[in-house]
């Protein structure tokens, strides 16, 4: 009997205990429950608080790099009445026009390619301009497509790039001969075909660049390559069908443009792939061209943006150097090569002068949004910023929160290239 009642005060203490327990883990739990939706919540506050300051700077942000003090004259009209006048002209610049297997295999269709969608996003940037230009860094023959060592793409991607409002192109480049001399005869006129002008190219024994007038203003463009991939390949004489950088090639050009133009636009496929810092050579030929009268550099062939400068030559002119331009398009994995830009440039001449003037110069930030392999259209080129900002205003459809604080990194690191700082 004594056992029995034992067992039962046993019983007892221990169901109390057990519950005390219980409570104590339940009091526990919810306490941490609590403390972590209070931390969730405090930390999600802090985040709304950054992606708004985030936004409110990206809003902010200026992409102006030179706006010219030089040129006091009101009114851009042109005059009947035998007074002076000025006018301007317009120009958007684009780095290496590439294209990749990758991006070959998104727009193929189940009748050719369609490569329109990777453009239609940036086409407006493009448009407003009266020439826009780029280095078309692919091939265009009838025969198996390439997008690595050597580049030949489908004819519809030349057509996409002219949709996208390219009409001005340098062949200049390291891949120009990847199919030797016929290659080279074959894409020229290809790209002729599309209405489409071309600089960089040794048809003229004279002049290797080509002249464009725009509203009174001829603007000369000239166009070199560093060298080639494929060098060791080719005899001398098909080498020499390139237009490969040099000196003597470089002043007999800027001196048949100084007679036949009021400004001087060199553009120039060098420097170190995947390198945002400018090169001695880069230098050292900036320093000739700028002496022998070029009034702006645009270069390519990096594949990420360099640093721009404003440098003033013998005569007190402002020259804008521009060391790459990146990628106008291109799907290659290195860490910076889908943030490209646009360049936007006005220059302006006056009736009463031979030379025009760098005005004002400014870029649209433009981003490769690579949708993955799963998407209809995978690769399109967009808004850099106004994508950053369309997620921090709460548009969470077409990027994930990863890639808007990885847009947010490259646009701060594009500024401080762009500043060189």
């Amino acid at each position: 009997m004594r056992n029995r009642r034992n067992t039962r005060k046993r019983n007892i203490v221990l169901d109390t205990i057990t519950n005390k327990n219980f409570i104590i883990i339940c009091t526990i739990l919810l306490a941490i429950i609590l403390v972590s939706t209070a931390f969730i919540k405090y930390r999600q506050y802090q985040d709304k608080r950054l992606i708004a300051k985030q936004a409110e700077e990206l809003a902010k942000q200026t992409e102006e790099i030179f706006s010219s003090m030089e040129n006091t004259l009101k009114n851009p009209e042109e005059s009947s009445t035998g007074e002076v006048r000025r006018t301007t002209a317009k120009i958007a610049a684009v780095g290496d026009i590439l294209c990749q297997i990758d991006m070959i295999e998104d727009a193929q269709t189940e009748d050719g390619y369609d490569f329109s969608h990777m453009f239609s996003g940036i086409n407006k940037f493009i448009n407003t301009a009266d020439i826009k230009l780029g280095t078309l860094e692919t091939n265009f023959l009838d025969r198996e497509f390439s997008g690595v060592k050597k580049y030949n793409s489908p004819i519809e991607f030349l057509q996409a790039v002219k949709q996208s409002g390219i009409n001005l192109v340098s062949v200049a480049h390291n891949h120009e001969l990847d199919y030797g001399e016929d290659g080279l005869n074959t894409t020229v006129e290809k790209i002729k075909e599309q209405d489409i002008t071309i600089t960089g190219l040794k048809e003229n024994p004279e002049f290797t660049g080509t002249i464009k007038e725009i509203r009174g203003i001829k603007i000369a463009f000239l166009g070199y390559t560093y060298g080639l991939s494929n060098e060791n390949e080719l005899s001398e004489e098909v080498k020499a069908k390139a237009n490969i950088y040099s000196e003597e090639l470089a002043k007999k050009d800027i001196e048949y443009a100084k007679a036949n133009s009021n400004y001087i636009i060199a553009i120039m496929h060098w420097g170190d792939v995947n390198k945002s810092e400018i090169t001695d050579y880069q230098r050292e030929i900036t320093g000739f061209l700028v002496n022998n009268g070029v009034d702006m550099i645009l270069g390519s062939h990096p594949s990420v943006v360099e640093p721009m400068e404003i440098v003033q030559n013998s005569e007190g002119r402002n020259i804008l150097v521009a060391y790459s331009l990146g990628n106008y398009i291109s799907s290659l994995k290195y860490e910076n090569a889908d943030v490209e830009l646009i360049l936007n440039i006005q220059i302006a001449k006056t009736t009463d002068s031979d030379k025009a003037i760098l005005e004002k110069v400014d870029y649209t930030p433009i981003y490769v949004l690579d949708n993955g392999t799963k998407a209809e259209n995978r690769f399109e080129l967009t808004d850099m910023k106004q994508l950053a900002l369309d997620y921090a205003n709460g548009d969470t459809s077409r990027i994930t929160r990863k890639a808007y604080d990885q847009l947010v990194k490259k646009l701060e690191n594009l500024q401080r290239i762009v500043n060189n700082k």
